[in-house]
């Protein structure tokens, strides 16, 4: 993963690479869609004076240091995330865009999965190098020792770096789920607030609507009073309770669903 050029602050190489060996001192290592700085690294070192050795008859020595460029992009490209994760664990009273969590979780995931694929490959081609110095009698015994621990070297480095992403990854979504839990409480102090200016204006709504009723009236020698307004208790109080029963009834009729409506929790009676 590198900076790109389209706008985006990031851009993935999807890197592949085959090797060919014979046993008459040919060896090829071909790879495709390597990064630029990849491609300049391993060419600076053929062409660099005196040019690297490889042992002819080890199939595998040509990926030594393609190994160690592939460790470092790896380690680079992690620690980018950390930081910005970092940052976000550092500024968490400013609000994150969840459309930046969201693609940092998307490039800590490929970057596992990449790092994962490398661990597998790299373990099969540990027991095929060791495989190979069973029946190439020509290298010595030095050399064979050195290059199996250089390979498990690498390998616990790759699988080292896949941690820190993990890490990283879960790191991650601790602040997503944060995030979300900070902006539920937000939301949750925007309805407290809502609720007490509610509760504030209904007395006042309530007086003024009842005595714009028919039940009153002010005339030049004051205020009349109907004396039917018993009606108007007559019909407001069943009907507030046929309400608050029709209400009672919906939400399952017992404290537990009461509870698991503004709670959203379980009903432990429940058998699901």
């Amino acid at each position: 993963m590198q900076e790109s050029e389209d706008g985006k602050d990031y851009k993935w190489y999807e890197m592949s690479f085959f090797m060919r060996w014979e046993s008459a001192h040919t060896r090829r290592v071909l790879c495709i869609g390597a990064s630029p700085q990849m491609s300049a690294t391993l060419e600076a070192m053929v062409k660099e004076s005196p040019p690297p050795t490889f042992e002819s008859q080890d199939p595998l020595a040509m990926l030594k240091p393609l190994f160690d460029e592939v460790i470092k992009l790896c380690d680079e490209n992690i620690w980018a995330v950390t930081r910005k994760v970092r940052d976000i664990e550092l500024n968490r009273k400013r609000r994150c865009e969840f459309d930046t969590l969201r693609n940092l979780a998307r490039h800590t995931g490929h970057v596992i999965e990449v790092e994962q694929v490398a661990i597998e490959t790299m373990e099969q081609l540990l027991n095929l190098q060791e495989s190979n110095f069973k029946h190439l009698n020509k290298l010595t015994k030095t050399y064979t020792v050195q290059a199996s621990e250089y390979l498990a070297f690498q390998l616990q480095a790759m699988k080292s770096l896949r941690w820190r992403a993990q890490s990283t990854h879960d790191r991650l979504e601790e602040e997503i789920n944060l995030a979300y839990n900070m902006l539920a409480s937000s939301d949750n102090a925007v309805m407290k607030s809502i609720t007490l200016l509610t509760m504030i204006f209904l007395p006042a709504t309530f007086i003024s609507a009842l005595f714009s009723t028919t039940f009153f009236s002010f005339e030049e020698n004051g205020w009349q009073f109907s004396p039917k307004f018993w009606i108007y208790w007559v019909v407001v109080i069943p009907l507030t309770i046929t309400v608050v029963l029709g209400w009672w009834r919906w939400i399952g009729g017992s404290y537990e669903g009461l509870r698991g409506r503004f709670l959203h929790t379980k009903d432990p009676k429940s058998p699901l």
